[in-house]
Parts: structure tokens; C-alpha cells; sequence
């Protein structure tokens, strides 16, 4: 990566410019020239380099300069773009059947916006497409800062309810109760259960140990 902020790299003879007249590359091309354009992600940070070279010292045309910046923008889109389609890949979240009209839907991690409606669809199209009775919803593994996240797995459990499931929340941890309490949420006359163990149980599944 060349190391020039945001502007243009522009050596017209590698053999004389200080950055790279002493470099093995130099002595092993023999000299040339090199046009470096930084590669930026959306928010300004830096990708890495576009660059382009020849092996005959030469002066870059204005229009060679623009050419190679378009493109460097391009590639900066193009980079964002895979970067989005990743974050919303890792945004899938499993749901786990166990039973005929039981599944288990773990939830981890951060759960801003954009995650909370990718949840809402598929949870949403699970449970129009197979006819579930209850589904468990658990939040030990998730991380919650403030009222927008409590919110929206309310709005999970109220659209559950609606397509017939009964939601049942577990792994409610004591400083996720302290922010539903805090941010007035309705969570907390949801149906709650310490772990997935004593949801079973509610539901009417007994562990039955082979001898």
C-alpha cells in the first residue's frame, strides 16, 4: 500500500524519487515510473492502492491521473458493497427446531436495525410456512445497550403472536431485566423462563435418561 493520505502518488523515474530509488524493485526493473491512487471504503478510510506502473520513466497525463481515480472510487463502491452483503450474511441467525411446532431462535451479539428486520423476515416466513406453537427466543448471548434493541424483539414477540406462536423469552440476564425495567419496556409481561431447560419443561417436555 502506498502511504500518501488521500492524493495521488505520482513517480515519474523510480531511480531518482527518495521513497523508492533504494528499493530492490527499483533495481530489479531497472527504473520506471509508478501512479499510486488510494483505495477508500465509504467512510473515508483507507483499502488500500490502485497502482500503475511503466517500466520507461515517463510524465502521467491529466487525463491518466482522472482515469485511474475513477476507478480507484469504483473499486472503493465495489469494496463497500461486499463488505455490506457480508455484514448482512453474518446477520442470518439460525432457528432451531425441536419438535413438531417448537423451534429456538438464539440471538448473539449486537442487534441494531437493519439486523432486527432481516430477523423479523425470517422468523416471520418460518412461521407462516410450518405452523408453530411456541417459539423461544433467547437472549443470553445478546447485547443490549438501550431501549431500541428491547423494543424490537418486542415488536418480534408481538408479530409471533399474531401468526399464533406463543413467544417465550429465556436467558433474560439481570442487566438486560435492569434495562427493560429502565427503558419501560413490555418485555418483562412477556411469558420469561430462566433457560431453555425450564422452557421445555413449561411447554411439556420431560428429559427421560436412558439407562
Amino acid at each position: 500500500m502506498v502511504d500518501n493520505g488521500r492524493e495521488p502518488l505520482l513517480i515519474e523515474d523510480l531511480t531518482k524519487h527518495e521513497l523508492t530509488k533504494d528499493m530492490p524493485v527499483t533495481k530489479a526493473l531497472g527504473g520506471g515510473t509508478l501512479l499510486g491512487v488510494p483505495i477508500s471504503y465509504g467512510n473515508g478510510e483507507n483499502f488500500g492502492t490502485l497502482c500503475g506502473m511503466d517500466k520507461n520513466p515517463r510524465v502521467f497525463k491529466k487525463e491518466e491521473v482522472e482515469l485511474f481515480q475513477t476507478m480507484a472510487t469504483l473499486l472503493g463502491f465495489v469494496i463497500d458493497l461486499d463488505e455490506a452483503k457480508s455484514r448482512i450474511q453474518s446477520y442470518s441467525t439460525p432457528i432451531v427446531p425441536i419438535d413438531d411446532g417448537v423451534v429456538i431462535l438464539p440471538l448473539v451479539g449486537d442487534m441494531d436495525e437493519v439486523r432486527s428486520e432481516i430477523i423479523l423476515e425470517q422468523v416471520l416466513a418460518k412461521s407462516y410456512q410450518k405452523s408453530i406453537d411456541y417459539f423461544i427466543i433467547d437472549i443470553s448471548g445478546l447485547v443490549i445497550d438501550d431501549g431500541t434493541v428491547s423494543e424490537n424483539i418486542f415488536n418480534l414477540t408481538q408479530a409471533l403472536k399474531l401468526l399464533g406462536a406463543m413467544p417465550i423469552l429465556t436467558g433474560v440476564r439481570p442487566d438486560q431485566a435492569v434495562e427493560f425495567q429502565k427503558s419501560g419496556s413490555e418485555m418483562l409481561q412477556l411469558t420469561l423462563k430462566s433457560n431453555l431447560k425450564e422452557a421445555l419443561k413449561w411447554i411439556g417436555f420431560q428429559l427421560i435418561r436412558s439407562k
